[in-house]
């Protein structure tokens, strides 16, 4: 009845006229799902070929020459920190206890390569590669003529990264201590040749690991050297430090860290005050400018 009514109504020509467009309308969204569907397709076969084709240029590209130089830099200067530890353990006491010959061996093993102004004048210790402590040479070995002298038979370093520090301060101190055993600790494994040197030196590892991991326990020698914002350093410290014979922090006068609530400086420098009517305290600085530094409070009465 309706569709009669409308027939009436309606002129045919236009009934025609909306007939055509619906049936065109069809047309269109079929067409439309179509290319939907094709073009899908064709975003997968595009994957598929930028895939290939960058395996194919990856498999052709020229080594970078950077990457290549690291690589056999880093074999020459393991090779040679090799040699270096086996000349300390080698050599006699009174050897390691003068500055001079310290230093030749630091200059010897080498300290990791970096492009850093304030260490211009240090440029003959430099590694080819990123092997090697990352210090002051001349700082360094004050701090270990310092730990000589005490004949440590237990050292805790928090914040090893590569270990050039770690394994430099194990060989030097573990001739004045048969007993002597240094423990490493951070958050990630990235320690260097680690197979080699523990089997001829007393290291011993904790990683994964953190200062909170030894809370409460006693080390002859404590060496803070992991999170720089002022609440890491202190805690390490809490953790640690104050039960150590003797806690070192490194990079006392480090101002590119003051933006860490205070950063490393602030740390020092409020333990400094805290602990300088009951306590020794050392600073070994050789930068003029604020930088690196080596910090001591020594517990020992």
């Amino acid at each position: 009845m309706i569709y009669t009514a409308f027939t009436q109504i309606v002129p045919k020509s236009i009934r025609v006229f909306i007939r055509d467009r619906n049936i065109g309308l069809k047309k269109l969204i079929s067409s439309y799902e179509q290319i939907k569907v094709e073009s899908k397709n064709i975003k997968k076969i595009y994957k598929i070929i930028k895939t290939q084709y960058q395996n194919i240029a990856a498999a052709n590209k020229p080594e970078n020459l950077p990457d290549i130089m690291n690589q056999k830099a880093i074999e020459h200067d393991f090779n040679k920190g090799r040699v270096v530890i086996q000349s300390i353990l080698a050599a006699d006491k009174e050897q390691l206890k003068n500055r001079n010959f310290l230093l030749e061996k630091i200059k010897d093993y080498g300290c990791a390569y970096q492009g850093w102004n304030l260490y211009s004048p240090y440029q003959q210790y430099l590694n080819a590669s990123d092997y090697g402590p990352l210090q002051i040479p001349t700082e360094f070995a004050d701090f270990l003529i310092y730990c000589i002298q005490k004949q440590p038979s237990s050292f805790l370093e928090i914040g090893v990264m590569y270990g050039g520090f770690s394994v430099f301060c194990c060989a030097v101190l573990s001739k004045f201590n048969k007993s002597f055993k240094y423990t490493c600790v951070d958050i990630e494994d990235n320690f260097r040749d680690w197979d080699y040197f523990s089997s001829i030196l007393p290291l011993e590892k904790a990683i994964p690991a953190t200062s909170a991991d030894f809370i409460g326990k006693e080390f002859d020698v404590v060496y803070i050297d992991a999170d720089h914002s002022y609440h890491g350093m202190k805690r390490d410290f809490f953790n640690v430090g104050r039960y150590a014979k003797i806690c070192a922090f490194h990079d006392i006068n480090a101002s590119e860290y003051d933006h860490l609530d205070g950063g490393t400086r602030r740390c020092w420098n409020e333990m400094k005050l805290s602990y300088s009517q009951s306590y020794s305290i050392w600073e070994i600085s050789h930068i003029a400018e604020e930088w690196m530094g080596i910090g001591i409070i020594d517990f020992n009465k």
